[in-house]
């Protein structure tokens, strides 16, 4: 088995194990596509295909969330060296694009270009072509060869491109070129040396400043989180706040005000303020992917009473349960229970609800105010959950399970209701 192989198989036994037995989410450029509108109601399956290539055998983890972009969909495999590119209204294989190791960082698309990351390192970006076979153009412009596996998206940040690899290594390359502009890697605590170590790492997170300036927040795997200067990797400060027997920070954070929230796998999640350090509130939980800062207005009716400055964490645990957190105080407003005490994937918001789903699991679309179930689905076999981000655009939720499969749902159309009127039938109402 490959090194490349071998940490996919050690971090999905963990994401499928319950929390207590003891990974960018960054949001993906939308496009004038198919199946336009807005995820605002319960939706139906649409197809559902197995993964192109060789197909990976017994318990294994899917980490490659898709990228939805245009008339396509841009997907990795844990079992093939490529990126593949299937057609949104089916599923069907459009184009498959060689690399160096299997596609498990979540394809980014943003001002016309796609950015790939594979296990074996290697960063590329390709050009947007409507015209080209599968929306791409021949050759990648630019490719920069790694060390370690990337399994966290890309961070893009004006002309800079952010990577952070499982050897608890970030680096800024040049978005044009990809020349290597900077490189930090962490020295991670010794204790560590003797423990177990989470195979993840979380994408870098960007606070811009004034004059061009911005800073990278990141968390490595012995549960400390740094900020680092965005131009040159220096790092500006840190602070241990990973715990626990996994304290790997491998889900990145998410900003609220002038906080940092971010979560160690086995715990805690935790609010840190970034220009004293100091801890301002912390929940005993853990979790594998960045949690979701939302205001009220944006997030629910109920919660809109709040005020519309007042922000709430939305945050998928390892421990298999979602949960709503005042950003304010960290008093818990709710939390939904999926049952399977697997890794939760970080909630999607959408006019219908939190679309999440779970490593051992199923799928859910949970009311943003309570948390109560508004739609769940289960996969014909279990366990073969998602250990993946999903990705939605427009009416349609695209992920892919632990099972090996690519899975569409859409929000049905409206249907015309025909009504009379002056003896001729006119389509004037919805239903």
């Amino acid at each position: 088995m490959s090194p490349a192989r071998g940490w996919g198989l050690a971090l999905g036994l963990l994401l499928l194990a319950p929390a207590g037995s003891g990974a960018a989410d960054t949001p993906v450029a939308a496009a004038a596509a198919p199946f336009a509108g807005a995820f605002d109601g319960a939706p139906v399956e649409l197809w559902s295909v197995s993964l192109p290539g060789r197909q990976a055998s017994g318990l294994h983890t899917e980490l490659g969330g898709p990228a939805i972009h245009g008339r396509y969909i841009y997907v990795g495999a844990a079992a093939a060296d490529a990126l593949f590119v299937l057609e949104r209204h089916s599923g069907r294989l459009v184009r498959r694009i060689d690399t160096a190791a299997p596609v498990q960082a979540q394809p980014i698309v943003a001002d016309g270009v796609l950015y790939v990351a594979d296990s074996a390192g290697t960063v590329s970006a390709w050009a947007v072509d409507p015209a080209g076979e599968g929306g791409l153009g021949r050759a990648p412009i630019w490719s920069r060869g790694g060390s370690a596996p990337v399994l966290a998206p890309v961070t893009l940040h004006e002309d800079a491109v952010l990577v952070s690899n499982v050897d608890d290594v970030v680096y800024g390359l040049d978005r044009a070129t990809g020349e290597l502009r900077w490189r930090h890697a962490h020295k991670p605590d010794v204790g560590r040396s003797t423990r177990l170590k989470l195979y993840g790492a979380g994408a870098p997170l960007v606070v811009s400043a004034e004059g061009g300036a911005f800073e990278a927040i990141v968390g490595f795997s012995d549960g400390t989180l740094a900020s680092l200067d965005g131009r040159s990797g220096v790092v500006r400060w840190q602070r241990r706040v990973g715990e626990g027997q996994y304290p790997d920070i491998i889900g990145g954070g998410a900003l609220i005000g002038t906080d940092v929230v971010v979560a160690g796998y086995s715990e805690p999640l935790v609010a840190v303020h970034r220009a004293s350090r100091n801890v301002r509130w912390r929940l005993d939980v853990g979790g594998a992917f960045a949690p979701v800062v939302a205001g009220g207005q944006g997030a629910a009716p109920d919660l809109a009473a709040a005020g519309p400055n007042h922000r709430f964490v939305f945050h998928g645990g390892s421990d298999g349960v979602v949960r709503c957190v005042d950003g304010r105080t960290g008093a818990l407003v709710w939390q939904w229970d999926s049952g399977t005490t697997s890794s939760m994937t970080r909630p999607v918001p959408t006019p219908a609800g939190l679309l999440v789903g779970a490593a051992a699991g199923g799928l859910a679309l949970l009311d943003a105010a309570t948390g109560a179930p508004r739609w769940q689905w289960a996969p014909p076999f279990l366990p073969s959950g998602f250990a993946g981000a999903l990705a939605v655009d427009g009416r349609q939720a695209v992920m892919v399970t632990n099972a090996g499969n690519i899975i569409s749902f859409v929000v049905p159309e409206p249907k015309p209701a025909w009504v009379a009127g002056d003896g001729l039938f006119d389509r004037t109402a919805t239903r």
